[in-house]
């Protein structure tokens, strides 16, 4: 399954990345984060792997990503894996629109297999929702 969607961040390209590239940040964004794990690399570059803990329905779930590339200020792209039955890759480009917005843009892959083949193909939507979710949380801190 693909699925591309943007929004436009109402600050500066500069502003938007710096924000972005904070390691910490991601708890003033990700809804239900509880802990963050760093398990190797140097946190922002190709390779390295973190650890995102979040409770979900009571439930501790953990998602480990990996950072497969990274050009920003343009782009970065990772790897998350659940243990839920596949894994999902997110191009995450940012574009200068002028000096006050940056348009944010997510490029979205999931591999499912098994069970989650099946959720993927008939709650598909749950998917996008999530991801534009994330994206909204961070345009509300990146925009502060």
């Amino acid at each position: 399954m693909k699925y591309t969607l943007s929004n436009t961040i109402n600050k500066p390209l500069d502003e938007v990345v710096r924000k972005f590239k904070d390691p910490e940040a991601v708890k003033y964004w990700m809804e239900g984060l509880q802990k963050i794990e760093r398990v190797s690399g140097t946190p922002g570059e190709v390779g390295a792997i973190t650890n995102f803990y979040f409770l979900h329905r009571n439930k501790e779930m953990k998602i480990s990503e990996t950072i497969l590339e990274q050009n920003l200020p343009r782009q970065i792209k990772f790897r998350y894996d659940s243990g839920m039955g596949g894994y999902n890759e997110v191009e995450m480009i940012f574009e200068k629109i002028n000096d006050t917005s940056t348009k944010q843009t997510s490029n979205n892959y999931f591999a499912l297999k098994g069970f989650m083949k099946v959720m993927g193909f008939l709650f598909g939507g749950m998917f996008k929702k999530q991801t534009l979710k994330l994206m909204n949380g961070f345009k509300n801190y990146a925009e502060k």
